[in-house]
Order: structure tokens, then C-alpha cells, then sequence
């Protein structure tokens, strides 16, 4: 990761940063709530109105076709491995506009319904009642590695129709491909890298695929395969690139949610016993969780468009924003007493899971496998703590959570 010159006034690329962002991301929204970052080359978002209003504004104003932004500053000589994974993500249903993105998610919708998500319910509880069970004879838990981190992978394997052992090996992709967006200023270890993951996805899914043509099934893969509107259909790379979009937004954001509403009742306990009397609040709390420490951090788009922010800042056309999430949603203009974790909070409609058009579509499983783990770790022990409260967070823009997370149990 390059350094910030010397002129930069927020340091929002350092570890350090993403060890604790509120207090800058305080100092930006109340100071410079428009902020030129010029190693990110683009204008950076702490307001709620601000960053509701680029996320909502889908008119041709602003655009998620934000891959232009990802390898600023790449070297030449790793520019072809870079344009291929630039190509993967063009065909990210989170990177496209209207109408590409209008008929993608109609067609995502025709598979990733309600009904497929409430029927893992079953399977989310049996999961996570064995790995939350695991930990009793142990008397304690490494949250990320025991239980965030394995449930989410086995439950896409189930809703996919692959082999839960598979889920370590696109967990390696996936780690070697994230880094790539994370914040916009790599080298050329990380293209190389993100290169062998996206070649890894393709020949993985593609195998896959390959077989459903054969022999077709009732996951979610072959639903994808048979959804229709019309006469159109998801081409080959666009399925490849849906189930890489599905398997990150579910393992990355469920896992990040699971880990920071643990690591948050370990810190509150009074929120804590307000649950454990109602176990009917664990609903909201899950969505104050995500309110309170947004798993997705932030999100990039370029301005298509001339558009005047609310307080006279014109965006010129060519020119990228960055809509800070864990800001806005922190922003006392929109949430009475934001710093307060309130399990009780009404009117929560923070911008954790994005909102408009690009409302991320695994939301509502990511709200079930959260509920479901936290009605479940309430219920299986008497107490909770933190055996370390120095958590290490990786330095990335898009996706925020502890890397890991040891807690004593009983």
C-alpha cells in the first residue's frame, strides 16, 4: 500500500485507521464532509444525505461501473492481468447500471427467492448449534475462525449445490481477489495475485456449470441456470460472476456481522442483558449491529453526470466518489445519539446493505444467519468476555470486520 503524501489530511488507508475510523470519520463529516482524497482520486462521502443520495441517484447521474478505479497506480507491466480481472468485475451485478443491472437482478430474482432463503433456516440452526456447541468443552471461542467464518461457508455450499469442502479453496480466491478493491492503491503483487484468483473462480464454477447441464438439480446454481424473463438468460461468465458476487457478499459481510455482534455485547454488557430478557429484540439488534459497525465500509461511483451535493460542491463528470457506509450511518443529522449502540432503536434504516437499485440481494440471508447465531450463542452460555481487546482489522476500504476474536465462555 503506498504511503500518503504529506499533504493528505486523513489518513484512511493505514491500519491504524481501521482499527477505530469514528473519530476521523467524525472529524471529516463535521469538517471536511466533502473531502479530495488524492491517492484515491476521488471525493470522499461521510454525510448520510450525501451518500444516500449518491447510492439512490440512479438516473444517470451516478455509476456503479466503478472498475476504472480499481489498480490506480498498477504498473504497466501487469496491466493485462489487471484488465482481466477488471473484466470479471464488469460483470458483477454490483458494478453494473440500468438497464444491465435492471436484468440481472430480475433474473437473479427469479432463483434467490424468500422461500430458498427461509428454507435454510433449518440448516442455519443445525450449523450453528454445532459450532456454538463445539465451544463449551473448550470454555472458549476464536469467533472468526470457529463460528463466523465456517457458517456462512457452509451455508452457501448448501444453497449453491457444491461441497462444503470446496469452500476452503474459493475462500483462498476470494482472499487473493478482494485486496484488488479494497482500496484502490495496489502493486503488483496484489494484481498477480487477484489474477490467479479470478482464473481459479472461472475454472471452478465453470466445472460446475458443466455438470448442471447434464444433470440439473434443485440448488440455487441450476435455478440461475434456468431463470428466465423472456427469452434472455444468464450467460456462462455472468453466472460465474453471480455466484463469486453471492459468496462474497455472504461470507464476508455474514461473517464481519456474526464477529461484530459478538465483539459488541462482549463491550455492552447492559445491551446484553436488554436481550437476554427479550429475546424478541435480537431482530433489531442485528440491524443495529450492522448500523453501529457497518461490515461494508464503503462503496465507489463515478459521476456521470454534473450534480451539486447540497451544500453548492458541484461533481464533474469522469470524476469518483467514495460513499463512506460506517459514516453516514454514524451521522447525527439522520440518528439520535449515533455513537450509542441501541438495541432498541426505531426507524433503523441505515445503509449497511447499500439501498436503491443495489440493495445488496443477500440482505435478508445475511439478516437470518445473524439472528439465528446470536438467538443461539445468547442461549447456549451464561456469560461471555473478551480474552483481548486488541483486535487487528486489515486495512481495506470496502469490508471491515476483526480478523479474529477470542472470547471466554460459560
Amino acid at each position: 500500500m503506498n504511503q500518503l503524501p504529506p499533504n493528505v489530511k486523513y489518513d484512511i488507508l493505514s491500519p491504524a485507521f481501521h482499527s477505530d475510523p469514528y473519530p476521523t470519520l467524525r472529524a471529516m463529516r463535521e469538517q471536511d464532509p466533502i473531502f479530495s482524497h488524492p491517492l484515491l482520486q476521488a471525493r470522499v462521502l461521510t454525510r448520510y444525505a450525501d451518500v444516500n443520495t449518491v447510492l439512490r441517484e440512479n438516473t444517470g447521474v451516478f455509476s456503479a461501473r466503478k472498475v476504472e478505479q480499481f489498480g490506480v497506480g498498477t504498473p504497466e507491466h501487469v496491466a493485462d492481468k489487471l484488465r482481466v480481472c477488471n473484466d470479471f468485475f464488469r460483470t458483477w451485478v454490483a458494478f453494473l447500471d440500468p438497464p444491465e443491472h435492471t436484468r440481472l437482478r430480475s433474473l437473479i430474482a427469479k432463483a434467490f427467492t424468500f422461500q430458498s432463503i427461509e428454507s435454510l433456516r433449518g440448516k442455519i440452526e443445525s450449523v450453528a448449534g454445532e459450532l456454538i456447541g463445539a465451544a463449551r468443552s473448550r470454555g472458549s471461542l476464536e469467533v472468526v475462525a470457529d463460528l463466523a467464518g465456517p457458517l456462512p461457508r457452509q451455508i452457501f455450499a448448501e444453497l449453491l449445490g457444491i461441497p462444503a469442502e470446496d469452500t476452503a479453496e474459493l475462500d483462498r480466491f476470494s482472499s487473493m481477489v478482494i485486496p484488488l478493491f479494497g482500496g484502490g492503491v495496489i502493486g503488483a503483487d496484489e494484481v498477480e495475485a487477484a489474477h490467479a484468483g479470478v482464473l481459479g473462480f472461472y475454472a471452478y464454477f465453470t466445472k460446475h456449470i458443466e455438470a448442471r447441464r447434464s444433470e440439473s438439480t434443485s440448488d440455487l446454481l441450476s435455478k440461475m441456470m434456468e431463470a428466465r424473463v423472456g427469452e434472455d438468460r444468464l450467460s456462462d461468465d455472468e453466472l460465474v460472476g453471480m455466484c463469486v458476487t453471492l459468496m462474497i457478499a455472504d461470507h464476508e459481510t455474514t461473517s464481519s456481522l456474526i464477529t461484530n455482534s459478538i465483539l459488541t455485547l462482549c463491550r455492552r454488557p447492559s445491551a446484553l442483558q436488554l436481550l437476554r430478557e427479550d429475546l424478541d429484540l435480537i431482530p433489531g439488534a442485528v440491524d443495529e449491529v450492522m448500523r453501529y459497525e457497518s461490515p461494508t465500509f464503503a462503496t465507489f461511483r463515478r459521476v456521470v453526470r454534473e450534480f451539486e451535493l447540497v451544500d453548492g460542491v458541484t461533481l464533474e463528470p469522469g470524476s469518483f466518489v467514495l460513499g463512506v457506509l460506517a459514516a453516514a450511518n454514524r451521522d447525527p443529522e439522520r440518528f439520535a445519539d449515533p455513537d450509542t449502540f441501541d438495541v432498541t432503536r426505531e426507524n433503523n434504516r441505515h445503509l449497511a446493505f447499500s439501498t436503491g437499485i443495489h440493495t445488496c440481494p443477500g440482505a435478508a440471508m445475511a439478516r437470518l444467519e445473524g439472528q439465528i447465531v446470536l438467538r443461539t450463542f445468547i442461549e447456549a452460555f451464561e456469560r461471555f468476555e473478551l480474552v483481548d481487546d486488541d483486535l487487528a482489522y486489515a486495512p481495506h476500504l470496502m469490508l471491515r470486520g476483526p480478523q479474529a476474536l477470542r472470547v471466554a465462555v460459560r
